[in-house]
């Protein structure tokens, strides 16, 4: 499933900088409103499979923890549940202003795909995916509605936390007094890098 997930990302990484050079980036806007409605039913599959800067950033946290870049201290102002939807009002406005006075579309998306990757540098993924992405603020409401998802078997949890270390949005936790992970819905981006390495088969894509 990791291969193909790659294989995935790779095709739409491809095909997001194919849009940006021809200047097309309703296309990809397109492509997120089916993705948000989707959501509805299959969950955050844009952001674990389609979404550049998720691809992007997998890559660059590989690299910034491997040189010590990385800090868990992350300023307050960086976990403000606020601030996706302030960034989201700033870039509609500046798609709109840069039409009527520029007469050009500014390609907002490939700033977003900077900002990822130097948020990214400095701290974990899930600062960027849950606190600053408007997308991600946007499936969030969407994908915590989900009909299925990836669910968590409590019978054969048994607590280890592993899959705690892999999730790259924090979506699942191990409840301190049941000793048994949880999964968030509205954040888990359905990438099953918790199914994969749980040692149980306590976790699977289901209703």
């Amino acid at each position: 499933m990791s291969k193909v997930r790659k294989l995935v990302q790779i095709l739409f990484l491809i095909l997001f900088f194919a849009v940006v050079l021809k200047g097309n980036m309703m296309l990809w806007l397109g492509l997120f409103a089916v993705s948000l409605v989707s959501a509805l039913f299959f969950g955050r599959f844009y952001c674990g499979y389609i979404c550049p800067m998720n691809t992007v950033m997998g890559v660059t946290e590989s690299i910034a923890q491997k040189s010590g870049w990385q800090t868990k201290n992350v300023p307050k102002f960086l976990q403000s549940k606020v601030l996706p939807w302030v960034i989201l009002v700033i870039m509609v406005l500046t798609m709109i202003m840069s039409k009527k006075v520029l007469h050009k579309n500014v390609p907002i998306l490939l700033v977003l795909l900077v900002v990822s990757i130097i948020i990214t540098m400095r701290y974990e993924q899930w600062v960027f995916h849950n606190h600053i992405c408007p997308f991600g603020a946007l499936l969030g409401v969407t994908g915590g509605f989900a009909k299925t998802s990836t669910k968590v078997d409590q019978d054969k949890c048994i607590g280890c936390k592993l899959c705690e270390g892999v999730c790259p949005s924090k979506a699942i936790k191990v409840d301190d007094g049941s000793k048994k992970a949880f999964i968030t819905t509205s954040l888990c981006h359905q990438c099953q890098a918790c199914t994969k390495i749980c040692p149980k088969e306590a976790i699977h894509y289901e209703k």
